[in-house]
């Protein structure tokens, strides 16, 4: 055999041999997947601020105590002279 004739088989034979892996590789890959893509871990958040502490300047909250209006009847402190809304004076 000529020269020229057992470089074009050995062609042919490393063609197929191409052909048939990237096929299973394609069958493969059709079934399995491809592999996984490995994701960036998360920047650690950052850590919350420490609530304020209560300090003795800091003045708690005061609840009136508030009585019903005759007139309105809206509800108003009775440490108010008259109502607010209709100005009738408080019992």
């Amino acid at each position: 055999m000529g020269l020229l004739l057992k470089l074009a088989l050995l062609g042919v034979a490393l063609y197929a041999a191409y052909r048939t892996f990237s096929r299973w590789k394609g069958l493969y890959d059709r079934f399995v997947g491809p592999p996984p893509v490995p994701q960036k871990p998360e920047p650690p958040r950052a850590p919350e601020p420490a609530p304020a502490p209560q300090t003795a300047q800091a003045k708690p909250k005061v609840i009136e105590e508030t009585v019903q209006c005759a007139g309105c009847g809206a509800y108003v402190s009775t440490a108010a002279a008259k109502c607010g809304g209709c100005g009738r004076p408080l019992p």
